[in-house]
């Protein structure tokens, strides 16, 4: 099989020839072609030559296109200010949302033209020109709650979910449209698999009763948006998501990206036979792991969720900057070698 039908036999919950493989690896890449991570924050050509560098390097299936999850460019396009550093990620250093008077201020942006937008539209074109025959092409967009934490700040955004729901909601709902519009160009740049990223939409940040309100419907909306356009839509939710595996599974996502803290046979239990399940070694030991650690903690995942398909092999979630390469090859070596079907 190639790569990209590796990947589309394990979402349509069926068994390839061998465990798909696709580490959420974006600016790890960076190191492999010798660059900075800011050196391909405004520059498309230099992100999209380190993606498929590490393609390349690492033969993994799929590729992820981006180099911040999404999260910051796409509030930097809307009007918050960064913190910008030399060789790491950057940080929102002012939120945009103050109080209800920002509300005002809230403006959907054109994935086209604003902000850095365009160089992660137009690195998706060129990653998936030189690779999309063969790998799965893959990206983030925000997820609706983690974003409107960013636009107000998490913490004021928790205590708001308490005491002025209506003021998140309002919030909650441009920040759904603006992660659509966002995904769906990235579909129309050559992306095929589109990943909802809503970290504290986690079982580990809120109850699932919380959950139920005030991301469900928002994560609903973008999935289902994803898919009408022609894209396969996954939603990843890092910490503890056991709580609301289910609910998570009825979102219209194709694929659950699992964290690490997850045990992935109780997910195969739980929703296996309903969606493709995604993970989960952890990063830490992805960054401060041996490679023969690494390849027996992907060989454990492959013998707890593999049997019947419906599996990718990937980190729980994005791999650190400075991961040492061998432990990428380590995973790949392990899907390679153990996930064989038949």
């Amino acid at each position: 099989m190639k790569p990209y039908e590796r990947v589309f036999a394990a979402i349509n919950l069926e068994e390839p020839d061998k465990v798909p493989v696709v580490p959420q690896i974006t600016y790890t890449t960076a190191r492999l072609i010798g660059i900075k991570f800011s050196e391909a924050m405004r520059n498309a050509k230099t992100l999209a030559k380190a993606l498929i560098a590490g393609y390349t390097s690492f033969r993994y299936d799929g590729v992820y296109v981006g180099w911040e999850s999404s999260f910051n460019v796409l509030a930097e396009a809307m009007g918050c200010k960064l913190r910008e550093y030399d060789d790491s990620l950057p940080s929102v250093s002012e939120p945009l949302i103050k109080d209800e008077s920002d509300l005002s201020r809230m403006k959907v942006p054109n994935p086209q033209t604003d902000g850095r937008l365009p160089v992660h539209i137009d690195a998706l074109k060129m990653v998936n020109e030189r690779v999309g025959r063969e790998a799965a092409i893959l990206s983030w967009t925000p997820g609706p709650l983690t974003f409107a934490g960013i636009l107000r700040g998490t913490e004021k955004l928790l205590i708001d979910l308490l005491t002025n729901r209506k003021f998140v909601h309002e919030i909650l709902k441009v920040a759904t449209s603006s992660s659509t519009q966002f995904a769906l160009a990235k579909l129309d740049a050559g992306a095929q698999i589109i990943a909802v990223a809503d970290p504290t939409a986690s079982s580990s940040v809120i109850s699932p009763k919380t959950f139920e309100e005030f991301s469900y419907p928002y994560l609903s909306i973008i999935l289902s948006s994803i898919r009408k356009h022609g894209g396969t839509p996954s939603l990843h939710i890092c910490g503890n998501t056991v709580p609301i595996l289910e609910r998570m599974s009825e979102t219209g996502a194709e694929i659950l990206e699992l964290d690490s803290v997850v045990d992935l046979a109780t997910a195969k239990r739980t929703v296996g036979r309903k969606v493709c399940l995604q993970g989960n070694i952890d990063t830490t030991r992805m960054l401060m792991g041996s490679p023969s650690e690494v390849f027996m903690q992907a060989r454990k995942c492959i013998d707890a969720t593999g049997e019947g398909g419906g599996f990718i092999l990937s980190s729980g979630c994005e791999i650190p900057l400075d991961a040492p390469h061998e432990n990428v090859k380590s995973m790949v070596e392990a899907a390679r070698r153990y996930g064989g079907y038949g």
